[in-house]
Order: C-alpha cells, then sequence, then structure tokens
C-alpha cells in the first residue's frame, strides 16, 4: 500500500516516530486541504461551515428587483428577476449576505476566493464582495470588497477569482469597478479584512434578466501554510 499503517509506525524507532505520524496525518488530510484551501462556507449543517443568509431587494428609488434565498439538498439556492429601477432606467440588484457573527478563517495568505456553484442559465451580472470595507471617495452605498465572477452553466463547476481582482472602489448604481486593485494598492483587499471577511455577500446586479444559482461552498485558495477546512 502507498499508504502508511499505524502498525507500520509503531514498529519504527523511537526517533523516527514523529515524522512517521506527520506522514501518515497528511495521507488523512481531505485533498482540497493539500491543495492549499480553506472552506469559507458550505449548506451542508458543517459546524463552522454553517452561516445564516438573508436575502435582500434593490431598496434604492423604487426599485423592482426581486430575489429568494433557500438551503436544500446541501446548497444555498438564490434565485430572482433583476429588472431596470424606473427612475434610473437601468438594471437593480438583488443580493444575499451572510448575517451571523460566527468568525471567518484567516485568508491572508491566499491567492484566490473560489466558488463551486451551477447556474441554470447564462447571467453576467454575478458578484462577490467580502467584509465592509469603504473606498477613500468611495461610492456612499459601496460597501465591501467586490468582484465579478461566471458560474458554471448547466453543471457545477469551480470559478477562481483572483484576490487582486476584488476592489472597495465600485460604482453603486451598476456594481462595476471605478478603480481596480490593480489601478492602486489602497483598493486591494486589506490585511484586516482577509484575517476575517465579517460578512459574503453573493450579488446579482446590474444587468437584466433572471437569476438562478445553486451554491455548494465557497472557499479561499492557493493559501501558504498550514492548509485545514476553517
Amino acid at each position: 500500500s502507498r499508504h502508511l499503517h499505524i502498525d507500520s509506525v509503531r514498529a519504527l524507532p523511537s526517533e523516527l516516530i514523529p515524522m512517521a505520524l506527520r506522514a501518515l496525518a497528511l495521507t488523512l488530510l481531505p485533498a482540497a486541504a493539500l491543495a492549499g484551501e480553506v472552506v469559507l462556507a458550505t449548506f451542508d449543517g458543517t459546524t463552522g461551515l454553517t452561516h445564516k443568509w438573508v436575502q435582500s431587494n434593490d431598496p434604492i428609488m423604487g426599485g423592482r428587483s426581486t430575489g429568494s434565498f433557500t438551503e436544500a439538498g446541501s446548497l444555498g439556492i438564490f434565485d430572482g428577476h433583476v429588472v431596470d429601477v424606473p427612475a434610473l432606467k437601468a438594471p437593480g440588484f438583488i443580493k444575499v449576505d451572510t448575517t451571523d457573527s460566527r468568525p471567518f478563517p484567516d485568508i491572508s495568505s491566499c491567492k484566490a476566493i473560489s466558488v463551486n456553484a451551477k447556474a441554470t442559465t447564462h447571467f453576467a451580472g454575478y458578484r462577490l464582495s467580502l467584509g465592509n470595507a469603504h473606498a477613500p471617495g468611495g461610492k456612499f452605498f459601496a460597501y465591501g470588497y467586490k468582484a465579478q465572477f461566471q458560474p458554471s452553466v448547466g453543471k457545477f463547476g469551480t470559478v477562481d477569482i483572483p484576490i487582486e481582482s476584488f476592489t472597495d472602489f465600485w460604482d453603486d448604481a451598476t456594481g462595476n469597478p471605478v478603480k481596480t486593485c490593480q489601478d492602486d494598492k489602497i483598493y486591494c483587499p486589506d490585511e484586516k479584512t482577509l484575517q476575517n471577511l465579517g460578512t459574503i455577500s453573493v450579488w446579482a446586479e446590474g444587468v437584466a434578466g433572471k437569476v438562478h444559482l445553486e451554491i455548494k461552498s465557497i472557499s479561499a485558495t492557493g493559501c501558504d501554510g498550514a492548509d485545514f477546512y476553517a
């Protein structure tokens, strides 16, 4: 067998046992952990990864977009319809946020946020936001670091969003970035946020259309150091 057996460990000289036990432990770790993943949220009831999610509709200037969020079959199901705000003649938004006080693990060594999900149809307005930071000179309602993502359509898949794709200087009317992390590092996710995100939000924003997104998990990936599930 390519895996160490515990009886084999017992038979080793005492000075080699700590090293052998570590090797044995590594064979028992999930593959995702070995790949440098920190799972942030799931919907299967796992202790430490379960959060309270609350859905909300666009309240600005008579927004008429509507949505819902349910948890079933180990999935978070984000459903709804983004339509134009009459006063603006432009699409509004729907979103779902974590609202509990359970802390998130430190992901300051990680390179990306990964969303494992499936959309039923193509919709170009999916966005993810992290935390509640507000950019210097940022838009009035724009809180959190936000990035756009395009989930797999018709089957589950994982989309990776580089941390450097997130910015807290975004347009609160469209969700589009005004200034990016590449424009100036002041808009990149800061250490305080990455050490505990505080909240995660999934948005459908700035694009008119029907929304149906089934989410299995949200993780941080490309992480250095000890790699375990949160």
